[in-house]
This record gives C-alpha cells, sequence and structure tokens, in this order.
C-alpha cells in the first residue's frame, strides 16, 4: 500500500467522540479534504444565519487543512461546496465569494460545483466545501492546464471550467445555462442531460481526453425521487459512455439554481500524459445490486493506483429497496457492498481516501449520527476523508442512504 498522510491540525474541530476520520488524507499526488463548516472548537457554529460569514470560515478552515498537508489553494484541482438555498441566495455571487476567499493563484484554478439544498447537517449550518487538491510527492508545484467554454457562465476568474494536471482530468459541475443566464430545454431532465454530457465531452477533448475517459460521474439531478422520473435521462447521459462504463453516483435533488435548471453534471477522467489511453478495471461482483434499466456504469472501476467507486445503496439484486425505515440497517448494507467491491480489487477500508455519503432526512444529529456511526465502525484511526449530506430523498422511495468512496491501492 502507497504511503498516507492523515492531515488533523491540532486548532481544528474534532467530532465528539472521535471518529476515525480525518479533515484530509494525501496520497502519492492526490489530496482529498473533509467537507469543511463554519464550526470552533466547541463544535458551535460562529457565524449563525450569516452564508457569507460561513463560508469565509469553512474556506478559513480549508486553507488551514491545506497548509497542515504542505500544500496551498493553488494546489485545489476540484470544489465542491452545498449551501442551504431559502430563496435568496445567488449562486454566481456565491461563486465570486468563494473565489476572493481563495486569494490569488499560481495559475488556472479548481474547478468549481456548488448544489442547493434545503439543509446540511444540522440546524443553522448554511455550507459545505469539500476539495480535492494536487502537488508532487516531493513538494513541487505541479503544471496544469485549464478549459474554458464561451458560452458557460463564467464563476469568477479563480476557476476553470475543466483542469488537467498530469493523467487526471476535472471538469465544473456542467449545466444547461449559458453566459447570459439562458437555460437550454427550461424543465426538461432529459434534453438537458443531452447538453451537457455534450458540453463535458467538448471540455475533456480541449484537454486531450474525451468522455470516454471518464472514471467517476457525479450528477445531481431536479427530480422527484422516482425511478419513473430518472430512468430516461439517465439512459440519455448513460449512451455517451462505452459499456464497461465508469463509476456513477447520482442524487435527487428537489431544485436547483435557477429554478428550470434541471441537472448539474461534473466527471474525472483519466488519460495518459503521452495521449494514450488508460488501462482499467471494472469490477461488478457477484449478487450485487443492479438497476432496473442497464446502464453502463460499473460499481467499481480502477485506472493506475487509483480506485472509484459509483454510489453504493441498499438496494436487492432486482433493485427493490431493502430494510425500508432501518437506516442503520441500510448503511450497513451499503457498507458491505463497498467492501465486496473493494476486495475484487485486492484491496479493503484500509485502502479508502475518501467516503461521501448522502443520506435522505432532515438537518438534525438525531438523522445523521447513527448512519455516522454505523458508517465509520467499518474503519481504524486515523481514517479517511468524509463529507456527509442530507437530502430530502434519494433516486428509490424508502431509500435512506448512498455512499461513494475513493480509493487508492
Amino acid at each position: 500500500m502507497l504511503p498516507r498522510n492523515f492531515i488533523n491540525p491540532k486548532d481544528h474541530w474534532v467530532t465528539d467522540p472521535v471518529l476515525p476520520y480525518s479533515q484530509a488524507v494525501r496520497c502519492g499526488n492526490m489530496l482529498f479534504v473533509t467537507g469543511q463548516v463554519d464550526l470552533d472548537r466547541a463544535l458551535e457554529i460562529t457565524c449563525p444565519g450569516d452564508l457569507e460569514g460561513q463560508t469565509r470560515a469553512a474556506m478559513n478552515d480549508l486553507a488551514g487543512v491545506l497548509h497542515a498537508a504542505g500544500m496551498s489553494p493553488s494546489d485545489l484541482v476540484q470544489l465542491r461546496g452545498f449551501y442551504v438555498q431559502d430563496g435568496t441566495v445567488d449562486e454566481n455571487s456565491l461563486a465570486v465569494l468563494i473565489g476572493k476567499c481563495l486569494g490569488i493563484l499560481d495559475g488556472p484554478g479548481p474547478v468549481l460545483t456548488l448544489v442547493p439544498l434545503g439543509g446540511l447537517m444540522s440546524p443553522g449550518v448554511l455550507f459545505e466545501i469539500e476539495a480535492i487538491a494536487m502537488r508532487g510527492q516531493n513538494g513541487e508545484a505541479l503544471p496544469r492546464t485549464a478549459a474554458f467554454h464561451p458560452d458557460l457562465p463564467d464563476d469568477g476568474p479563480a476557476f476553470s471550467h475543466a483542469i488537467r494536471v498530469g493523467e487526471m482530468l476535472f471538469t465544473t459541475g456542467m449545466t444547461a445555462r449559458d453566459k447570459a443566464g439562458h437555460i437550454a430545454s427550461p424543465g426538461d431532465l432529459t434534453a438537458q442531460s443531452t447538453l451537457v454530457v455534450q458540453q463535458l465531452d467538448g471540455l475533456l477533448r480541449q484537454l486531450g481526453a474525451d468522455i470516454h475517459d471518464t472514471v467517476k460521474t457525479n450528477i445531481f439531478n431536479a427530480e422527484p425521487g422516482n425511478a419513473e422520473d430518472w430512468a430516461t435521462p439517465a439512459l440519455t447521459r448513460a449512451s455517451f459512455y462505452p459499456d464497461p462504463g465508469p463509476a456513477a453516483t447520482g442524487i435527487s435533488v428537489p431544485s436547483l439554481w435557477p429554478d428550470e435548471l434541471m441537472l448539474k453534471n461534473d466527471v474525472i477522467a483519466m488519460r495518459g500524459v503521452d495521449g494514450a489511453r488508460l488501462s482499467r478495471s471494472h469490477v461488478w461482483p457477484d449478487d450485487h445490486w443492479d438497476w432496473p434499466v442497464h446502464l453502463p456504469y460499473r460499481h467499481g472501476i480502477r485506472c493506475g493506483d487509483l480506485v472509484f467507486l459509483g454510489g453504493q445503496v441498499p438496494l436487492n439484486p432486482d433493485a427493490s429497496v431493502a430494510h425500508a425505515g432501518d437506516p442503520v440497517a441500510q448503511t450497513n448494507m451499503a457498507m458491505e457492498y463497498i467492501r465486496r467491491v473493494l476486495a475484487e480489487l485486492g484491496m479493503d477500508f484500509g485502502n479508502v481516501l475518501r467516503i461521501n455519503t448522502f443520506y435522505a432526512g432532515a438537518s438534525d444529529d438525531a438523522v445523521w449520527k447513527p448512519n455516522l456511526h454505523a458508517r465509520f465502525a467499518h474503519f481504524q484511526q486515523p481514517g479517511p476523508a468524509t463529507t456527509g449530506i442530507p437530502v430530502p430523498y434519494l433516486a428509490y422511495e424508502d431509500m435512506g442512504i448512498e455512499i461513494d468512496v475513493v480509493a487508492m491501492a
């Protein structure tokens, strides 16, 4: 196993009781950062009711974690932020604020995906941001190349639409909204899905890759959370990928910003620096759950030393929901699926660098703490980076959790 460096700054907030996760984990050139929020050492919000203040506080904590890892905001390649949308938040202004918090960067900035929600981990938390950064193992800054689409909205000078560092490529959360604010095919998830994947492919091609190099796709759909509504647009997006294809996580949200925008889709791709496609291994364990429609995605994919798992859920092999109403049992079932996928790749939970969880339920400690403890019972100290996000519902009725991980040999 490659060496890991677990980052936990001494002045940073920690859970009570302490759980086996880290504020960041570095392995090779990669650093994965836990979702940062506005909390002090006593786990109290320092800027209650103030989205701008909480954003600045979370970004300050992010900078502190980067510094502890021997990195800076200039090393960031991907940011994904979640914020509480109460009808008054202008997402463009929030993106500009995040960019200002990054300061002056040495070279092209990271990509950014922002996702509006009705609430976050606890009442009063208004903003959470996770990150991936890259820096050479000897401390050297890594060369990066950015791509931009002239018709896409501008998140501000701090951000790129896509960025490449070595074999790794990252895209912004692509939408069907143009630079002037016009939304193509308003309210039509299927039509917007076609446009978005085409635009993702175009950005990747600017950087010497294409959509077939995708190893992980992350989709946020504005739809009501049932198979009937997501199946057709899911098939539309899937038609752009080879079979076997990437790992995928798809999350249902009530709405995006602005209204009539139906999805955001960001991807991670990998392509050899010599232009050649990289070999990869795909995993689908026996008796694993499947979607009710045929999709090319795989539960696990390995490319080089990196492993990406698609969102694992408490579904039976026939796509029926298991353990309805029991979030702990559903969490343990999803974690068992993760264990199986990792095992087929010769890995285990000790190889996990980041675990992300989306769970159905209110912004309430009583909702997330039981499944949090169930998840981290599978890890040992110091543990991976983590982000946990509540959503009103997931893609299937009665499905309460979806978990994905990134691991490394």
